[in-house]
């Protein structure tokens, strides 16, 4: 399947991916609505995303951030065929803080794609927190066409949250700047109500497939989180 904003064709069997998984970890996914909690499904999700990577494409890269007011890099990109083990281990109950910021995970998931370079922090506070919490607009802006998804490698982002936006500036430009870069978008709201996301926001935000349709859903059953996680665990096919 050919995706908008990509350059060429996708090709399922020669270009491997390159995938950070955004995980909201807000005060509301320890909500136990899904039993134990919201984040614990989302948790779940995530393991069986990276077990199924690692068995059917073992040659994929694969990070993880963790976001509420600040984006946390909780493991860095690394080749599932040895890094599985370390990915699994940075799952494990990840602490958040207050709000929902979007645009702090998808800068966060930026600098690891295109190993952008940070603006240099001021003072040894600030230098602490840079190896340890990121907000947006922390990064020196780089045109669109210096990025560009390298001959062989598919960049991708699942971003996941059961909330809204709440925090920070406006995430839809630096969702452009990824999309025109050639990055695929995915978004998934959950919880227990579609009206407790923004669902508007989250549609601009993710890819549109060629057919117009857009790579955005809502889940409100862990089954179902499930099986949509191993689903995208798999490689974009080519049509």
């Amino acid at each position: 399947m050919k995706y908008l904003n990509f350059a060429n064709r996708i090709s399922a069997n020669e270009q491997p991916e390159f995938l950070m998984t955004l995980i909201d970890i807000s005060p509301s996914m320890d909500d136990d609505d899904w039993e134990p909690t919201r984040k614990e499904g989302a948790i779940v999700a995530n393991i069986e995303l990276i077990k199924a990577k690692a068995k059917y494409h073992p040659q994929d890269k694969l990070g993880i951030i963790g976001f509420s007011r600040h984006a946390r890099l909780l493991h860095d990109p690394v080749c599932l065929r040895g890094g599985v083990k370390g990915l699994l281990k940075a799952l494990e109950n990840p602490e958040g803080g207050c709000s929902t910021n979007f645009t702090a995970a998808l800068e966060l998931a930026e600098k690891c794609l295109f190993d952008r370079k940070r603006k240099p922090a001021n003072g040894f506070f600030s230098k602490v927190l840079s190896g340890i919490l990121y907000e947006a607009d922390q990064y020196h802006v780089r045109p669109a066409n210096r990025y560009g998804n390298g001959a062989g490698e598919l960049k991708r982002i699942i971003l996941l949250t059961d909330g809204e936006h709440n925090t920070g500036s406006c995430p839809l430009k630096v969702a452009s700047r990824l999309k025109n870069a050639g990055v695929l978008i995915d978004c998934i709201g959950i919880g227990g109500s579609p009206r407790n996301v923004d669902e508007k926001l989250l549609k601009k935000i993710a890819s549109r497939n060629s057919d117009g349709s857009i790579r955005y859903c809502f889940i409100g059953d862990k089954q179902q989180l499930l099986k949509k996680y191993e689903s995208l665990s798999r490689h974009i096919r080519p049509a």
